[in-house]
Protein backbone atom coordinates (compact mmCIF):
# COMPACT_ATOMS: atom_id res chain seq x y z
CA UNK A 1 0.00 0.00 0.00
CA UNK A 2 2.59 2.55 1.02
CA UNK A 3 4.43 2.11 -2.41
CA UNK A 4 1.30 2.14 -4.15
CA UNK A 5 0.39 5.09 -6.30
CA UNK A 6 -3.17 4.42 -6.91
CA UNK A 7 -4.58 4.71 -3.76
CA UNK A 8 -2.16 7.92 -2.39
CA UNK A 9 -3.55 9.86 -5.98
CA UNK A 10 -7.09 8.70 -4.73
CA UNK A 11 -6.44 10.23 -1.72
CA UNK A 12 -5.33 13.10 -2.69
CA UNK A 13 -7.94 13.77 -5.16
CA UNK A 14 -10.55 13.50 -2.06
CA UNK A 15 -9.09 15.63 -0.06
CA UNK A 16 -8.52 18.70 -3.00
CA UNK A 17 -12.24 18.15 -3.88
CA UNK A 18 -13.09 18.80 -0.72
CA UNK A 19 -11.13 22.35 -0.18
CA UNK A 20 -8.09 20.20 1.43
CA UNK A 21 -10.13 19.55 4.52
CA UNK A 22 -9.34 16.61 6.14
CA UNK A 23 -12.65 16.43 8.96
CA UNK A 24 -14.37 16.33 5.61
CA UNK A 25 -12.87 14.20 3.41
CA UNK A 26 -12.63 11.17 5.91
CA UNK A 27 -15.62 9.47 5.64
CA UNK A 28 -14.93 9.01 2.09
CA UNK A 29 -11.20 8.25 2.39
CA UNK A 30 -12.94 5.72 5.33
CA UNK A 31 -15.00 4.04 2.50
CA UNK A 32 -11.88 3.73 0.07
CA UNK A 33 -9.98 1.56 2.12
CA UNK A 34 -12.97 -0.40 3.34
CA UNK A 35 -12.73 -3.09 0.99
CA UNK A 36 -9.32 -3.41 0.99
CA UNK A 37 -9.11 -3.80 4.70
CA UNK A 38 -12.29 -6.59 4.43
CA UNK A 39 -9.97 -8.24 2.26
CA UNK A 40 -7.16 -8.21 4.23
CA UNK A 41 -9.77 -9.59 6.88
CA UNK A 42 -10.80 -12.37 4.63
CA UNK A 43 -7.07 -13.93 3.81
CA UNK A 44 -6.25 -14.12 7.45
CA UNK A 45 -9.52 -16.03 8.55
CA UNK A 46 -8.60 -18.17 5.81
CA UNK A 47 -5.14 -18.43 7.25
CA UNK A 48 -6.49 -19.18 10.49
CA UNK A 49 -8.84 -21.33 9.56
CA UNK A 50 -5.95 -23.56 7.28
CA UNK A 51 -3.51 -23.47 10.64
CA UNK A 52 -6.35 -24.59 12.58
CA UNK A 53 -7.00 -27.39 10.13
CA UNK A 54 -3.39 -28.70 9.82
CA UNK A 55 -3.63 -28.53 14.14
CA UNK A 56 -6.57 -30.30 14.04
CA UNK A 57 -5.36 -32.65 11.73
CA UNK A 58 -1.98 -33.65 13.94
CA UNK A 59 -4.05 -34.11 17.08
CA UNK A 60 -6.28 -36.74 15.43
CA UNK A 61 -3.34 -38.89 16.43
CA UNK A 62 -3.91 -38.37 20.00
CA UNK A 63 -6.28 -39.35 23.05
CA UNK A 64 -6.63 -37.50 26.50
CA UNK A 65 -7.38 -39.39 29.20
CA UNK A 66 -9.32 -38.07 32.97
CA UNK A 67 -9.78 -39.58 36.11
CA UNK A 68 -6.38 -41.08 36.48
CA UNK A 69 -5.18 -41.10 40.41
CA UNK A 70 -2.01 -39.52 40.08
CA UNK A 71 1.16 -41.13 41.37
CA UNK A 72 4.60 -39.82 42.73
CA UNK A 73 7.26 -41.32 39.81
CA UNK A 74 3.98 -43.25 38.03
CA UNK A 75 4.98 -45.28 34.92
CA UNK A 76 1.88 -43.46 32.90
CA UNK A 77 2.69 -45.76 29.69
CA UNK A 78 2.11 -49.13 32.09
CA UNK A 79 -0.80 -47.15 33.52
CA UNK A 80 -2.53 -46.65 29.96
CA UNK A 81 -2.06 -49.89 28.88
CA UNK A 82 -2.97 -51.92 31.40
CA UNK A 83 -6.18 -49.22 31.28
CA UNK A 84 -7.15 -50.29 28.08
CA UNK A 85 -6.37 -53.53 28.09
CA UNK A 86 -8.37 -54.17 30.78
CA UNK A 87 -11.32 -51.90 30.72
CA UNK A 88 -11.59 -51.68 26.92
CA UNK A 89 -10.77 -55.74 26.61
CA UNK A 90 -7.89 -54.42 23.59
CA UNK A 91 -5.01 -56.38 23.01
CA UNK A 92 -2.10 -53.26 22.71
CA UNK A 93 1.41 -53.14 23.71
CA UNK A 94 3.00 -50.32 25.51
CA UNK A 95 4.88 -49.57 22.64
CA UNK A 96 1.75 -48.55 21.06
CA UNK A 97 2.18 -45.06 22.27
CA UNK A 98 4.68 -42.83 20.76
CA UNK A 99 4.58 -40.33 23.67
CA UNK A 100 2.42 -40.06 26.82
CA UNK A 101 2.29 -37.55 29.55
CA UNK A 102 0.41 -35.62 32.20
CA UNK A 103 -0.66 -32.13 31.31
CA UNK A 104 -0.65 -28.81 33.26
CA UNK A 105 1.61 -27.87 36.47
CA UNK A 106 1.30 -30.77 39.45
CA UNK A 107 -1.33 -29.31 42.05
CA UNK A 108 -2.03 -31.32 45.71
CA UNK A 109 -4.97 -33.64 45.41
CA UNK A 110 -5.58 -32.67 41.77
CA UNK A 111 -5.24 -35.69 38.77
CA UNK A 112 -3.85 -33.72 36.10
CA UNK A 113 -5.16 -35.05 32.82
CA UNK A 114 -2.70 -37.50 30.56
CA UNK A 115 -2.86 -37.24 26.75
CA UNK A 116 -1.29 -39.93 24.74
CA UNK A 117 -0.10 -39.69 21.25
CA UNK A 118 0.00 -42.50 19.54
CA UNK A 119 2.06 -44.06 16.29
CA UNK A 120 -1.07 -45.80 14.77
CA UNK A 121 -4.55 -43.74 13.94
CA UNK A 122 -6.30 -46.74 13.73
CA UNK A 123 -5.06 -47.47 17.09
CA UNK A 124 -6.40 -44.25 18.40
CA UNK A 125 -9.81 -45.08 16.56
CA UNK A 126 -10.10 -48.42 17.94
CA UNK A 127 -9.61 -47.14 22.05
CA UNK A 128 -12.34 -44.11 21.29
CA UNK A 129 -14.69 -46.57 19.78
CA UNK A 130 -14.59 -48.76 22.86
CA UNK A 131 -15.15 -46.16 25.37
CA UNK A 132 -18.39 -47.30 25.98
CA UNK A 133 -17.41 -50.29 28.02
CA UNK A 134 -16.36 -47.35 30.98
CA UNK A 135 -19.98 -46.21 31.91
CA UNK A 136 -20.21 -49.71 33.18
CA UNK A 137 -16.90 -50.48 34.43
CA UNK A 138 -15.32 -47.05 35.50
CA UNK A 139 -17.59 -44.22 34.73
CA UNK A 140 -14.88 -42.14 37.02
CA UNK A 141 -12.74 -42.09 34.15
CA UNK A 142 -13.40 -40.53 30.46
CA UNK A 143 -11.96 -40.27 26.99
CA UNK A 144 -11.96 -37.06 24.96
CA UNK A 145 -9.94 -36.05 21.88
CA UNK A 146 -7.75 -33.41 22.04
CA UNK A 147 -9.30 -30.21 20.19
CA UNK A 148 -7.55 -27.14 19.22
CA UNK A 149 -8.90 -24.04 21.44
CA UNK A 150 -10.65 -22.95 18.12
CA UNK A 151 -12.53 -26.19 18.00
CA UNK A 152 -13.57 -26.33 21.69
CA UNK A 153 -15.00 -22.41 22.13
CA UNK A 154 -16.96 -23.54 18.59
CA UNK A 155 -18.25 -27.24 20.76
CA UNK A 156 -19.30 -25.14 23.45
CA UNK A 157 -21.11 -22.53 21.43
CA UNK A 158 -22.68 -25.53 19.64
CA UNK A 159 -24.10 -27.25 23.35
CA UNK A 160 -25.14 -23.62 24.25
CA UNK A 161 -27.12 -22.85 21.44
CA UNK A 162 -29.15 -26.04 21.64
CA UNK A 163 -31.80 -27.48 24.48
CA UNK A 164 -30.27 -28.97 27.44
CA UNK A 165 -31.81 -32.02 26.47
CA UNK A 166 -29.93 -32.03 23.34
CA UNK A 167 -26.66 -30.99 24.24
CA UNK A 168 -26.03 -34.97 24.36
CA UNK A 169 -26.25 -34.76 20.55
CA UNK A 170 -23.36 -32.47 20.10
CA UNK A 171 -20.24 -34.14 19.70
CA UNK A 172 -16.86 -34.43 18.33
CA UNK A 173 -15.39 -36.75 15.78
CA UNK A 174 -11.51 -36.01 14.59
CA UNK A 175 -11.51 -32.60 15.51
CA UNK A 176 -14.67 -31.39 13.99
CA UNK A 177 -17.85 -30.49 15.91
CA UNK A 178 -21.29 -32.73 14.82
CA UNK A 179 -24.62 -33.19 15.57
CA UNK A 180 -25.59 -36.16 15.91
CA UNK A 181 -28.92 -36.84 14.00
CA UNK A 182 -31.50 -38.77 14.52
CA UNK A 183 -30.58 -41.44 11.80
CA UNK A 184 -27.19 -41.49 13.74
CA UNK A 185 -25.34 -39.81 10.78
CA UNK A 186 -23.09 -36.92 11.62
CA UNK A 187 -23.96 -33.54 10.82
CA UNK A 188 -20.87 -31.36 11.24
CA UNK A 189 -21.02 -27.81 12.59
CA UNK A 190 -19.35 -24.62 11.37
CA UNK A 191 -19.18 -21.04 13.10
CA UNK A 192 -21.68 -20.16 10.46
CA UNK A 193 -24.25 -22.73 11.91
CA UNK A 194 -23.92 -20.23 15.04
CA UNK A 195 -24.32 -17.67 13.93
CA UNK A 196 -26.97 -18.51 12.21
CA UNK A 197 -28.98 -19.74 15.06
CA UNK A 198 -28.62 -16.82 17.01
CA UNK A 199 -29.66 -14.88 14.13
CA UNK A 200 -33.02 -17.28 14.07
CA UNK A 201 -32.16 -18.53 10.26
CA UNK A 202 -31.21 -21.76 9.20
CA UNK A 203 -27.68 -22.73 8.94
CA UNK A 204 -25.52 -21.63 6.21
CA UNK A 205 -23.71 -24.85 5.89
CA UNK A 206 -23.59 -28.21 6.98
CA UNK A 207 -22.13 -30.94 5.53
CA UNK A 208 -22.97 -35.21 6.65
CA UNK A 209 -19.69 -37.10 7.17
CA UNK A 210 -20.25 -39.65 8.63
CA UNK A 211 -22.72 -42.43 10.03
CA UNK A 212 -22.21 -43.92 13.00
CA UNK A 213 -22.34 -47.73 13.95
CA UNK A 214 -25.82 -48.74 15.50
CA UNK A 215 -23.36 -51.59 17.42
CA UNK A 216 -21.06 -48.61 18.84
CA UNK A 217 -22.72 -47.05 21.51
CA UNK A 218 -19.92 -45.18 22.34
CA UNK A 219 -21.56 -41.95 21.53
CA UNK A 220 -23.70 -41.63 24.30
CA UNK A 221 -20.71 -41.86 26.33
CA UNK A 222 -17.10 -40.11 24.67
CA UNK A 223 -17.61 -36.83 25.03
CA UNK A 224 -18.87 -35.50 28.19
CA UNK A 225 -16.34 -33.23 29.01
CA UNK A 226 -17.50 -29.39 29.11
CA UNK A 227 -19.09 -30.05 33.13
CA UNK A 228 -16.60 -33.14 33.91
CA UNK A 229 -13.94 -31.79 31.96
CA UNK A 230 -14.32 -28.27 34.47
CA UNK A 231 -13.70 -30.15 37.33
CA UNK A 232 -11.10 -32.21 36.45
CA UNK A 233 -9.08 -30.00 34.32
CA UNK A 234 -9.24 -26.64 35.62
CA UNK A 235 -6.93 -23.98 33.65
CA UNK A 236 -6.55 -26.90 30.95
CA UNK A 237 -9.85 -26.81 30.44
CA UNK A 238 -10.30 -24.57 27.04
CA UNK A 239 -8.49 -28.02 25.37
CA UNK A 240 -11.33 -30.49 26.14
CA UNK A 241 -14.38 -31.86 24.48
CA UNK A 242 -17.71 -33.45 26.32
CA UNK A 243 -21.26 -34.41 26.02
CA UNK A 244 -23.73 -35.14 28.26
CA UNK A 245 -24.44 -38.69 29.64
Amino acid sequence: MKNDPSPQQQISDIVKSNDNNISIAAESIVSLFTPMFQTFSDRLTSIEDKVNDLERYNRTWCLRFHGFHEEKNENIVEKITSFTNKQLELKLSPTASENCHRIGPFKNGHNRPIIVRYFSRPTRQEIFRSTYRLKQKNPKVFIVEDLTKKTLALFHSARNSVEPSDRKRIVTRNGHVCRKQVDNSLRRITAQDIVAKHQQQPPITSEIISVIPSVTPSTNNIHDSVMMANNCQGSQQQEVSSQDR
